[in-house]
């Protein structure tokens, strides 16, 4: 009778453990995935940078050292960084795109151009991306984080190598941009 007690058990123990392991790699994956869309999405938006930085010439309240390092961003994005420094360099893009856009408001011209509003639109669109991929990212990081946080199943994540994950945060989004961008530039 204690032989099939200690047979269950173990039995349940392997069960337990298989479970935990289980949710550890369907959270990892699920983080891994998140983070891949997310780079896509910063990919996308970097891509917008040269168009913007042709546009933004023609506006003279930007200063010759804004449109070089605007030239430069696409690279700098490029380049593998670690997190806090890729943070750093986006949250860069997202103070590029708002300062342009806040220096158009001054154009009134230039921003009835159906090219200019096309390119505010894109920048929107790719910047609403970036942000809900961000929130995915540190939706799956933070659960990911918080199993491996719990006493008994931190020692599984101990056994695998499995580290918590890091967050992508920066700066406020453009999703209010079309507000922005209507309302009178401030000096």
């Amino acid at each position: 009778m204690v032989i099939w007690f200690l047979f269950g058990a173990m039995c349940m123990l392997v069960i337990l453990f298989l479970a935990a392991y289980w949710k550890f790699m369907r959270l990892n994956n699920a983080a891994k995935s998140a983070w891949q869309q997310l780079e896509n999405n910063l990919k996308n938006r970097a891509e917008l940078i040269p168009t913007l930085a042709l546009s933004a010439a023609a506006f003279k309240e930007l200063d010759k050292d804004f449109l070089q390092n605007l030239q430069h961003l696409k690279e700098i994005c490029r380049q593998p960084a670690p997190l806090a420094q890729r943070v750093l360099h986006e949250d860069q893009v997202t103070k590029a795109f708002k300062k342009v856009f806040t220096a158009a408001q001054n154009h009134p011209e230039l921003t009835m151009h159906d090219s200019f509003s096309r390119l505010r639109e894109n920048v929107i669109k790719a910047e609403g991306k970036v942000q809900r991929s961000k929130r995915k990212y540190n939706s799956a990081a933070r659960d990911f984080n918080t199993i491996t946080s719990i006493i008994p199943l931190n020692l599984i994540a101990i056994l695998f190598e499995l580290s918590p994950y890091e967050y992508f945060d920066f700066g406020p989004s453009l999703s209010n941009a079309k507000e922005t961008a209507t309302l009178p530039a401030q000096k």
